[in-house]
């Protein structure tokens, strides 16, 4: 009986333990993540580049006078949105938390 009790208790604290260094290795060192101001910067500028994007159709889809000339909006912004795509993929995603960010360039 004191075995069944030894070697539960040993198997509790093994995984008790397990779990508090999952638990820290989520979470990202202090010095490696960018910091709240940045992330939010970085969010609003391409927020504003997308608004500029969409105002930019906007007016080339109500200057259009035929199927042609809509079909040449829709396409030059579905380039440019897929020049943004390309460019988060690089960055490393949508600005996940757990995501690689590259080191800033100078």
């Amino acid at each position: 009986m004191k075995r069944a009790v030894i070697a539960g208790a040993a198997m509790l604290s093994l995984m008790f333990s397990g779990l508090a260094f999952a638990v820290e290795g989520i979470q990202p060192a202090a010095g490696t993540a960018p910091n709240f101001e940045q992330m939010k910067a970085d969010h609003l500028k391409r927020l504003d580049d997308r608004i500029k994007s969409l105002q930019e159709e906007k007016a080339c889809a109500q200057a259009a006078n035929s199927p042609d000339e809509m079909r040449a909006c829709k396409q030059k912004h579905k380039a440019e949105m897929q020049g943004h795509g390309d460019e988060m993929r690089n960055r490393g995603g949508h600005g996940n938390p757990g995501a690689q960010v590259p080191p800033p360039s100078k």
